[in-house]
């Protein structure tokens, strides 16, 4: 699980950070470093008015998951990716992404917070290099003060893999020889997922490769659908038939068939279908990241999926959802800590818009008073609350209410 996220000279984040950092977990000496402070939870959402970053975030941690498991040449062209020099603010200075983890480990069941952090210069040639990579360690001491560690460190001096391009976690986290936290957050990031449910269906069953056959999960459109359910019936058909009654009755009838649903469920809404059936994976992902997953649905539809994923992070308490939304129905239950409030300066002199700004509905004191008289998140946000800031964010947008 992801407790915070700074990200600086990438995209359209000049210095910028969402929830806490590891050298903030010092000043909880004797505590759970995730007990205290505004960091990212089990559920988040992503809300302010268009072009203010909300999409940008989600994208550059889809390129930092890229960047690990293939190279930061391929990251930086993947995904409609213009180039790594285009990504940059100033083109003289390299992008960083530092990434703070609360992970379980399976064999001791104990919690580890470790923190990656990547940094990626540009070559004389202007294609990208690995500058510097470290991953720190927050561990308490016996006296219950904080240290932090450094599991290792991949430099520009002292290059643990020797293709500049490649990061040492993606060679370290795949060999069975490394050290635990290594391969614990390798497996992290390799299981984030980007889900694309909202994004534009293709109409060619097999234009996206799903040949007949069973997969185990479903891919990022939820184009394999089709799939996942013959693997599912494949194993037990009594696991399959329970799955189906229980997302059955959750979602709300419709009168439309839906051809690639199964016979009893072809009155249902097949996007939200997907959405459940995601939900429901037995090998459930670390972080999933949804773009508008409210878009098409109607409120009642809304009502279920923010109930579903509120479930889903009871069930997987080291699991989160992060998505982006303009509805104001899907935030309502939802706490002011769960939620980010996104916004961007407006320069007059260029007529452009700048300087992204982040900060947490759960630091401004008039939400959190609204909430506690019974107010409803989605009706502070409709009632223009969100939209005012907040005095304890600084010019830079960072996020200082530790």
């Amino acid at each position: 699980m992801i407790l915070g996220v700074r990200i600086i000279n990438f995209d359209v984040f000049e210095d910028d950070m969402i929830g806490l950092m590891i050298e903030d977990s010092a000043q909880y000496a004797g505590k759970d470093p995730s007990d205290r402070g505004i960091r990212l939870r089990n559920l988040n959402a992503l809300i302010g008015r268009n072009n203010t970053g909300k999409s940008a975030f989600i994208r550059a941690l889809s390129f930092v998951k890229r960047a690990i498991l293939t190279d930061v040449g391929k990251a930086s062209t993947s995904d409609n990716r213009p180039g790594f020099m285009n990504l940059l603010i100033d083109k003289s200075k390299p992008a960083s992404f530092l990434i703070f983890f609360k992970i379980q480990d399976p064999q001791t069941g104990k919690s580890d917070f470790l923190q990656y952090e990547l940094t990626i210069g540009a070559s004389e040639q202007g294609s990208p290099v690995i500058v510097n990579e470290q991953v720190l360690s927050s561990v308490k001491n016996e006296d219950g003060t904080i240290a932090i560690n450094e599991v290792f460190t991949n430099s520009v001096d002292a290059r643990v893999v020797s293709d500049e391009r490649i990061t040492a976690l993606s060679i370290l986290g795949r060999l069975n020889g490394s050290d635990e936290p290594i391969k614990l957050l390798f497996n992290e990031i390799d299981r984030w997922f980007f889900c694309a449910f909202s994004a534009e269906e293709s109409t060619d069953y097999f234009s996206v490769g799903n040949a007949p056959g069973g997969h185990k999960h479903l891919n990022s459109e939820g184009s394999n659908m089709g799939n996942v359910l013959d693997y599912i019936k494949s194993l037990n058909d009594g696991v399959y038939d329970r799955l189906m009654d229980e997302i059955n009755s959750k979602i709300p009838s419709m009168h439309k068939k839906k051809k690639n649903l199964p016979q009893n469920l072809q009155g249902s809404p097949e996007k939200l279908f997907k959405y459940l059936l995601l939900l429901r994976d037995p090998d459930p992902k670390t972080t999933i990241f949804i773009e508008t997953p409210d878009r098409d649905l109607y409120h009642d539809m809304v009502d279920v999926l923010a109930d579903d994923m509120r479930e889903f992070t009871f069930r997987h308490p080291y699991s989160q959802i992060i998505f982006s939304t303009h509805n104001p129905y899907i935030v309502e239950t939802m706490s002011p800590k769960e939620i980010w409030v996104f916004s961007r300066d407006y320069n007059e002199e260029t007529d452009e818009e700048d300087n992204v700004k982040v900060r947490c509905a759960g630091s401004d004191p008039v939400v959190m008073a609204l909430t506690e008289q019974g107010v409803g998140m989605g009706a502070i946000w409709y009632g223009g609350h969100l939209d005012q800031g907040s005095s304890e964010y600084d010019d830079e947008g960072m996020n200082n209410a530790y």
